[in-house]
């Protein structure tokens, strides 16, 4: 466990509630505290979750139950239907994983209840598999991408994961390793073979290895033999994790029930796979818009992900809604102006953007060196510029770099939904748009070893091309150049 995140749970209730993104003075359930103190106890022992073991009610079931609650109910137990239908979960050969919040159990206990009773049903079809998943519970964070540490970090390798918080964590330094099928230093592993205790139970006989391995680590000076690490590193990347993230988790109903979620799969698939084909081979993009964007990159279509309801293989990732092409650019040679005039991650919605924005960055080798004309370590006097960047800072020196180029392809993305609805998490889903992250980019496949991977606790998603038409010209790696979009319409997808 981190000394950040012990910090946080020294921290009193009421502290540890402002710091999971509570406002001051906020009346906060009876409920939410409980879950806090336990968090807060369970930290002192150094380990940062809850478990829900199952079969456990998550909520009281009213005595009479009334027709919104019912139909509340029963939307999202088809949204749990629905997204345990993407991972196509096998009980008898994994344990399926479910990572929450104290404050979505708090404020919307009924969706987790509906994944746990899915989830019974589904590992009770077979005596034998009955209760193969887990329910735990972190505390809620105010920022994307937040770590959920050590311990987590292994409970989430090699097995179907559903993250429901908050705010975003599919971006967590931990699901980013998970992602790459990463593993353990041959340092590491020769220290723990190594263990007199497992020599000794290899001469039992009740180890699986085997004294010749021993004797070969012997002649490699106690070092792990190469030929047996590179197999490792082969296993892990068969069984990567396969992840869906389900942002603003705290205030699901509307983002899980309308809009983005009513476009037809079959739809987002056949873009998705269109959009990988038209992009397979770009080597830059320029983008353009009449808003004042001007910014030219070399993207990474090797470092993709595709959010089209398919979760089924080692590696899958997608945020729900789904509805989105992306990939990881190169930092170097990515400069110019992006003029944002979507939803911004860090909960700045389209309300905000509208009434204080669009927001003006100029990058330079993919760097923020100014917003709204000015250096970042200037007061812009714009309440959103200042509240954006000071959410980058939360991210370190990483959260002002280059992270994620990616293309909207859900039609119904915020359909009919007011302005202060339109978040990013949704927003960047929009057919026709596209955007640009800054933060974290691990999830991607960018190695650790890359000088484009940036190590940051944050995401920043941007959204181009919702108040203005955004132009998107790519250059494949033959020269050859052509529109993706051509302002504000897609073409060939």
């Amino acid at each position: 466990m981190s000394e950040k995140n012990k910090d946080f749970f020294r921290e009193t209730t009421e502290e540890g509630l402002k710091k999971a993104g509570y406002e001051s003075g906020a009346e906060v359930s009876e409920e939410v505290r409980v879950l806090h103190q336990k968090l807060e106890e369970m930290g002192k022992t150094g380990r940062g979750y809850l478990d829900l073991e199952a079969p456990v009610a998550l909520v009281e079931e009213p005595a009479t139950e009334t027709l919104e609650q019912k139909e509340k109910r029963e939307k999202f137990e088809r949204v749990a239907t629905n997204l345990l239908d993407c991972f196509n979960f096998n009980p008898g050969k994994e344990s399926f994983l479910v990572i929450t919040d104290d404050k979505v159990i708090a404020e919307n206990g009924v969706l987790v209840e509906a994944l746990r009773s899915q989830l019974e049903q589904i590992t009770s079809k077979d005596p034998r598999t009955k209760g193969n998943f887990e329910i735990i519970v972190v505390p809620a964070s105010p920022k994307s991408a937040t770590p959920f540490g050590k311990e987590i970090g292994e409970k989430i390798k090699s097995r179907p994961v559903l993250i429901i918080t908050s705010m975003s964590r599919s971006h967590s330094s931990e699901t980013g390793a998970a992602i790459r099928g990463e593993i353990s230093s041959r340092e590491e592993y020769a220290k723990i073979l190594r263990s007199p205790d497992l020599r000794r139970l290899a001469e039992s006989g009740f180890s699986g290895f085997s004294l010749k391995f021993f004797e070969e680590m012997a002649e490699h000076d106690g070092s792990l033999p190469q030929g047996f690490y590179e197999k490792l590193k082969r296993h892990a990347a068969k069984n990567k994790i396969r992840l869906i993230s389900i942002t603003k988790g705290h205030n699901p109903y509307e983002i899980l029930t309308k809009g983005a979620v009513e476009e037809s799969t079959d739809i987002l698939r056949e873009r998705g796979d269109k959009v990988d084909k038209l992009l397979k081979d770009v080597q830059k993009v320029r983008i353009a818009s009449p808003a004042g964007t001007d910014l030219v990159m070399e993207i990474r279509p090797d470092k993709t992900e595709i959010e089209d309801a398919r979760v089924d293989k080692p590696g899958k990732l997608a945020n729900y809604p789904l509805g989105e092409w992306s990939c990881s650019p190169f930092l170097e040679h990515a400069s110019g102006i992006l003029v944002a005039d979507g939803p911004i991650g860090g909960n700045h919605n389209l309300d905000m953007v509208k009434k204080f924005g669009p927001l003006k960055y100029r990058i330079e080798n993919g760097v923020i060196v100014e917003i709204n004309d000015l250096p970042i370590d200037q007061d812009t006097g714009n309440e959103l510029a200042e509240s954006v960047k000071n959410y980058l800072r939360t991210g370190g020196p990483h959260g002002f770099r280059l992270a994620e180029f990616g293309v909207g392809t859900n039609g119904k993305a915020c359909e009919g939904k007011p302005d202060e609805w339109v978040g990013s998490s949704e927003g960047e889903k929009k057919y026709g748009t596209i955007h640009i992250a800054f933060g974290s980019n691990g999830t991607f496949g960018v190695e650790k070893t890359d000088p484009n991977f940036n190590d940051c606790s944050i995401h920043c998603d941007n959204v181009i091309g919702w108040q203005s038409e955004v132009t998107v010209e790519c250059t494949k790696k033959d020269g050859i150049t052509f529109n993706f979009i051509e302002a504000g319409r897609p073409r060939g997808y």
